[in-house]
């Protein structure tokens, strides 16, 4: 049959991305300890040459569906978008898959048991082929943690106001780097070493009293919270640049508060 998409003409314009978005299909993640079934959203593109009219867009799924139930780690997500790569007969493919990741959290005190969510998106772009070293990774962690603001503790007889926040970190590596990126796991523990406390699926009478005593010996601007993180980030190895975006739901105002914070080389 005739191949529009295909087809030759003579515009003068390239396209740098096109591709499909929003896609629902599972995806079998490998975290290294960790590996479980999820639900993917995705994004896949590729570049396009000034004369072919369009992508072939049903390429793009038929990949993924090749993945079938095989786990695919970070490192495997670099492989397959040199796949989508190949398949599209494209010099340029940038591809992004988004889960949530379920941490089993224990209550600090009764060690009573859950599951927390965790967002953790992986996003590669690859130019040219996988030995040319121009591939670049990007994981993101999305995750609650509770602060505390040190204001209000200081000017108060009791008490002091809390918030939700919530953490984003970015990481970027190149794709040959990608094994050696820090742990999901590595990251979480980093983001709630700089937070008031960690939050619980679950918290008997005993361990909301040990959070709330925490928290308040434990205060920290939204400022505090990103410029903490970005510290930790910093003497990380295997990562070429980071970001950090921290975003407090205030408690007793109408409006958020957030503070972000990134490397020189972001």
């Amino acid at each position: 049959m005739i191949d529009v998409q295909g087809s030759t003409i003579t515009r003068s314009h390239a396209i740098q991305n096109v591709g499909v978005s929003g896609l629902d299909y599972p995806i079998t993640v490998d975290l290294g300890g960790d590996v479980f079934r999820a639900g993917g959203k995705w994004t896949l593109g590729v570049s396009l040459p000034a004369d072919q009219r369009g992508a072939h867009m049903s390429r793009f799924l038929e990949t993924v569906e090749s993945l079938g139930d095989r786990p695919v780690s970070i490192v495997g997500m670099v492989e397959f978008v040199h796949l989508i790569r190949r398949q599209l007969e494209s010099s340029r493919a940038r591809c992004g898959v988004e889960f949530t990741w379920f941490r089993r959290v224990y209550a600090p005190v009764s060690r009573k048991s859950a599951l927390n969510p965790h967002q953790v998106t992986w996003q590669v772009d690859c130019d040219g082929a996988p030995e040319d070293g121009t591939s670049k990774v990007v994981l993101t962690l999305k995750m609650p943690v509770k602060s505390l603001c040190p204001c209000s503790k200081a000017i108060s007889d009791r008490g002091a106001h809390n918030q939700r926040s919530t953490v984003t970190v970015s990481l970027r590596a190149s794709g040959e780097s990608a094994s050696l990126m820090p742990a999901v796991e590595k990251l979480v523990e980093v983001v709630e070493s700089h937070a008031s406390s960690p939050v619980y699926p679950i918290l008997k009478r005993a361990d909301e009293k040990f959070v709330t005593e925490h928290a308040y010996d434990n205060p920290g601007f939204v400022e505090d919270l990103v410029r903490g993180i970005a510290g930790s980030l910093a003497n990380l190895t295997g990562i070429e640049a980071f970001k950090v975006h921290v975003l407090n739901q205030e408690s007793i105002h109408a409006h958020d508060c957030f503070a972000e914070l990134a490397s020189e080389f972001w």
